[in-house]
């Protein structure tokens, strides 16, 4: 997400071999930087999840819900990518990780940051609407379907961040944050209907919360989404996009 002359955020949580005199240095700066990751994690998945239930909450924004999150979404992006690279999504995550651009200490710190953020929106939406919660009828999935739909557009949207976001010839692009609400968007429009579009194990976790899903389908929600993160993440590592190199 940033441009080519900006080092990524989590660039030195790569082990390094360092001189003794620069261990404290180093550690000191590890340590500021993934403070600074945390935080925009928080802000940006905090946001990004209360701005789905919001919408899709009667009154609300109705047919108009996923152009909302298409919008917001690629606002948090451009705010965060820079810091964080603006994950909001522990499947996104797992497919950096999997790609090879996170080193491994990291993942647990994101995916943290992340759930907790999620929940802590569930958390606000009654005190916005407490009403419209009342009322509250989970979905009803047809869960062939809906995983099938979790599974392909989880997929997809990884993809998009990847190639947008760390594709060597993609680099420096001003284009990034757009595409990743658009296709996000573009996803609700699709299958929003069928599984309400989450593509992300904590959007599932806030929507279960919150009531929109039943905590039935939470866990083969999470299951095919991070497995799509995965082979997302596996194939762009083998077509070398990253580094063609």
């Amino acid at each position: 997400m940033p441009p080519a002359t900006v080092r990524p955020p989590y660039q030195h949580l790569h082990k390094a071999h360092l001189k003794p005199d620069n261990q404290n240095e180093h550690e000191s700066r590890d340590a500021s930087t993934m403070k600074n990751i945390l935080i925009a994690e928080v802000i940006g998945t905090y946001f990004l999840a209360l701005i789905i239930g919001l919408c899709a909450l009667p009154p609300g924004a109705g047919d108009f819900t996923p152009l909302a999150v298409t919008i917001g979404l690629a606002a948090l992006v451009y705010a965060c990518g820079h810091i964080s690279k603006a994950h909001f999504n522990p499947a996104t995550t797992i497919t950096y990780f999997s790609a090879g651009d996170l080193p491994g200490k990291a993942v647990l710190p994101y995916m943290i940051a992340i759930f907790i953020s999620a929940i802590l929106a569930a958390w606000t939406l009654p005190l916005l609407y407490p009403e419209a919660l009342a009322e509250l009828v989970p979905i009803e999935l047809e869960m062939g379907k809906t995983l099938l739909a979790e599974c392909l557009f989880t997929f997809i949207l990884m993809w998009v961040i990847l190639n947008v976001a760390i594709a060597h010839k993609n680099l420096g692009n001003g284009f990034y944050g757009i595409a990743i609400g658009a296709i996000v968007g573009a996803g609700a429009y699709a299958v929003g209907p069928i599984s309400f579009a989450a593509f992300n194990p904590a959007i599932t976790l806030f929507l279960c919360i919150a009531g929109f899903i039943p905590w039935s389908a939470f866990p083969l929600y999470c299951l095919v989404q991070a497995l799509a993160a995965v082979a997302a993440g596996l194939l762009f590592r083998v077509m070398r996009l990253a580094n063609p190199s």
